[in-house]
This record gives C-alpha cells, structure tokens and sequence, in this order.
C-alpha cells in the first residue's frame, strides 16, 4: 500500500518503522530529513500549501498526518496550532478532488478537556481547554464535514499519553529517569491526576490496525489503564531499583484530579486491536535505550 506520512517527529517516527517494516511503500514529508528511515523523504513546509500537494502527484492510497506543534511548555497556547488547524482543513476538503481512500490524523485526548472519569471516543463530549485543543477540536469537525459522503475514510485517533525511546528530555518520563539516574530532587507538579502511559511502539501498531479494519472515525489509542505520576515514579524507582526519591520530592498543585483515561468500552479496543506493552515493560523498553 502507499502510504504518505506527513511529519517525521517522535510519534511518526515509530509509524514509519512500523509501516516499512510491514512492507508498505512509504513516503515521508517533512521540514527535516531524519536518519534511519529507510523510505524517500521529501523535504517540504506543509505551510507552503501550493507546493505540498504536488506531493499527492505519488497518488497515496493513505496519509497519515502527524505534524502538530508540541514543543513542551509551548505547544498549548501557541498561535501556530491555528495554523496547523487550517492546513488539517485545508488537506481534508482538497482529498476529495483526488485518489486518496484514507485520511489518519494523530488527534489528542486533551480534546477531552478536564475530566473525572475514563473517555470514549464518540460519546465522551469534547471539552477543549487550550488553543492547541481547541484547534484540534476545529480540525476534526472541519475535516468530518469535508470527507462525510465523499468516498474518502476519515480517521481521527485520539492520543493518549505517549512515551518511548528518543522522547523530548524536557518530558516528564526522560526527567524522572534522569534525576533518579543522578541522584537529584524530583519535583512533580501534579501528583493526583491520573493517565494513560501508551508507547510509541503500541501507537504505531494501532496506526496499522486502523489501516488495516474497519473502525468508527473517532478513536482513543490508550491502554484503559490510568496511573499517577507517584505511581510511574515508584515504577520507575523498582525498575532502576532506587525506592528513596518519592518521600523526599517536592509537590506542588496536587490537587489538579485530572483524569485522561481510555474507557473500557473503547471501540478500538472492542475491534480486536490491544496494546502489547504494560507500563512495566514499556518503561524497560525506554531504560534499555
């Protein structure tokens, strides 16, 4: 199948290993080359629009669109997410002059907004907070109104909270594993929200899945597993086989609550696909990297 996958950051990256190694042919479009991706790269800024559809010249049967701004401490409010907003529109009212049967686009749970209990996709109101949801919230329904009677599949897949190899060091995960490592004071926060850890080995299968079967437009790609960010550190302390750091951090605003967490009943889940990895063995997978 061709496959187009637009971005090439620490969420495609792992789609894109997937897909070569499922033997797919795959064409990547980014600002950067990255090394390692056995597949063209095609270095482009999908901002330029004009020239970012002569891309589709390759006559993809599917693109995956992961590009959104997430730069940690400013991808929430930054003004950029409206542009990101109108070239998901823009992409999606375009497919329907062309070949293309599918359109993926890698979403966020915090379109759920604040929550106390687990969501699911398509029942579960939307409830966006920061701009960067809220432009994810406009995209969706912007690109759900393009496609709907047009031929062309819509999915939009919701995602959790990601964590594996190569993560940003500024993420809490790449953080706690470096204080403990080096012995310094850990301060969380938040220490009663609670969510859903998924990798990006278990998010790229999902991808590959959803190409693959038949699923409803919207859905959530979690464990339906929640944790604290006590509990990840404790977990991450018995791994490393350092149990004294929790008692002595310092915590700050713990009483947010929050809970971004896939519900039982997900459709996805309910389709067959499930995640491989529990938060034990995906946290060994990051260590041993």
């Amino acid at each position: 199948m061709k496959i187009l996958v637009i971005g090439n950051g620490f969420l495609a990256n792992s789609i894109i290993r997937k897909l070569e190694d499922e033997g797919h042919k795959v064409l990547i479009y980014s600002r950067t080359k990255k090394e390692g991706i056995r597949s063209q790269q095609i270095m482009g800024d999908i901002f330029s629009y004009h020239d970012f559809i002569k891309v589709l010249s390759w006559k993809p049967q599917v693109i995956v669109h992961t590009a959104w701004i997430t730069s940690q401490g400013l991808y929430t409010h930054d003004l950029s997410n409206n542009r990101y907003g109108k070239f998901t529109s823009d992409l999606a009212h375009h497919l329907v002059t062309t070949e293309v049967e599918h359109l993926i686009v890698l979403g966020s749970c915090a379109e759920y907004g604040s929550r106390f209990g687990p969501s699911t996709a398509g029942i579960t109101k939307l409830n966006p907070e920061t701009l960067y949801a809220k432009q994810k919230v406009f995209a969706f329904n912007s690109a759900e109104a393009a496609l709907h009677g047009s031929g062309v599949r819509l999915s939009w897949a919701r995602i959790f909270q990601p964590y594996g190899p190569g993560q940003d060091q500024k993420r809490l995960l790449p953080y706690l594993i470096h204080a403990l490592k080096h012995g310094e004071e850990i301060q969380l926060r938040d220490t009663s929200s609670i969510l859903d850890w998924i990798t990006t080995k278990d998010i790229a299968s999902s991808i590959s899945w959803i190409i693959q079967n038949e699923t409803p437009t919207e859905v959530d790609i979690g464990t339906s597993n929640g944790y604290t960010n006590i509990e990840l550190l404790r977990h991450l302390e018995a791994l490393l086989g350092n149990t004294n750091q929790w008692a002595g951090m310092a915590e700050q605003n713990s009483n947010l609550k929050n809970t971004l967490v896939v519900g039982n009943d997900s459709a996805l889940l309910k389709s067959g696909w499930l995640p491989s990895d529990d938060l034990n063995a995906g946290l060994q997978r990051v260590l041993d990297s």
